[in-house]
């Protein structure tokens, strides 16, 4: 029966080719070559180099196992993975919440596509271990996928303790990537969170997060009968993070308006204006010394009107969540130093560059 070049095909106990090819397949050998193989080919100068290349075969024969490594599957990323990352480096947590159908995918989904045309601000991509994630929150807002009109996966509960995971870089800098992982909040948790201590507790991510980002939609706004609901919860929401704990004096806030092409589609003068700037000058006031700093943005992530996102705002707001944080200082590159002739244990304690024998 004929045999396979791959290891791991079984072709010749079961017959089975393991790429499914059947006898097509171009990795079988046939029996006959096999066979043919084996015999001593009819030319002297195999004959003269016969012990040299047998003894070559014996010295550099690897008979070891190959070691293997799990890779992963390009999905969310659970507590367990995102603490992997988070025990390895300084990584920066960015917890987004808000209403469903706020906008909070979409703005995750844009950090994806904003980085396939090139850098976002001064950061360059360097790698990511959800793009297979990042594909699926975007495969509804492509014409490839056969929808009527764009549109985003509503974000399930199962995601509120799991994290999107981008690595970047500043562009022409040698310094090593930083680590940002991202994690939406359901927007089915969001009233829960707001009614029950219980289930704001359940938040782990927003503990552990460097930046928490609360987004208010601004079509919903623009809705006289779904206005004041969506800005109370934004306020409510953040006291609760507060009462809990879950927040506090080293957590960046972001106020995030949302769908900014349907709001602006309103007059200067009409009450959602009044609504936002309402809602921002509450945030900074209120809010303004129980957390460490206070951002305000506005953004359209994914616009319907046919006018361009806003892609510098959006990188402006991606830098900032990259680029600071209050938790430990970003990681900076390594310059040289200059290390003198004594052991490493007796210049512990003391300042570089002022070590004194002792």
């Amino acid at each position: 029966m004929a045999r396979c070049k791959l290891d791991l095909c079984m072709v010749a106990t079961d017959g089975k080719c393991i790429e499914g090819r059947g006898t097509s397949c171009p990795n079988l050998i046939a029996e006959s070559s096999e066979v043919a193989t084996t015999g001593l080919p009819d030319n002297s100068e195999y004959a003269a180099n016969t012990d040299e290349t047998l003894e070559l075969s014996s010295d550099t024969a690897d008979l070891s196992v190959a070691e293997t490594e799990t890779l992963h599957p390009g999905t969310s990323l659970d507590l367990t993975d995102a603490r992997e990352i988070t025990s390895r480096s300084r990584a920066v947590l960015v917890a987004i919440a808000g209403m469903a159908e706020s906008g909070k995918t979409s703005l995750l989904a844009r950090f994806h596509q904003q980085f396939q045309m090139g850098p976002i601000g001064e950061y360059e991509f360097a790698g990511s271990r959800t793009l297979m994630r990042f594909e699926e929150l975007n495969w509804l807002a492509t014409v490839e996928s056969g929808a009527s009109k764009p549109s985003m996966d509503h974000t399930s509960r199962r995601y509120d303790n799991s994290c999107l995971h981008l690595a970047v870089q500043p562009k022409g800098s040698d310094r090593h990537h930083i680590d940002l992982l991202l994690n939406d909040i359901s927007g089915d948790t969001y009233p829960d969170a707001i009614s029950a201590s219980s289930v704001c507790e359940t938040l782990l991510c927003v503990r552990r997060a460097d930046h928490l980002g609360v987004v208010v939609d601004g079509g919903a706004i623009v809705d006289r009968y779904r206005r004041h609901d969506h800005l109370a919860k934004a306020i409510n929401f953040v006291d609760r993070l507060l009462q809990t704990g879950q927040i506090g004096s080293q957590t960046i806030l972001h106020l995030i308006i949302t769908k900014l092409d349907e709001l602006n589609a309103e007059p200067k003068d009409a009450p959602s204006h009044r609504a936002v700037e309402s809602l921002e000058d509450t945030f900074q006031t209120k809010f303004t010394g129980q957390v460490a700093v206070v951002h305000k943005w506005r953004i359209a992530a994914r616009p319907l009107d046919g006018t361009m996102p806003t892609t510098e705002t959006i990188a402006a707001l991606f830098s900032e969540f990259v680029g600071s944080t209050n938790r430990y200082p970003i990681p900076q590159g390594l310059g040289l130093v200059s290390v003198e002739g004594r052991r490493d244990f007796s210049r512990f304690g003391m300042r570089p560059g002022n070590i004194n024998e002792r």
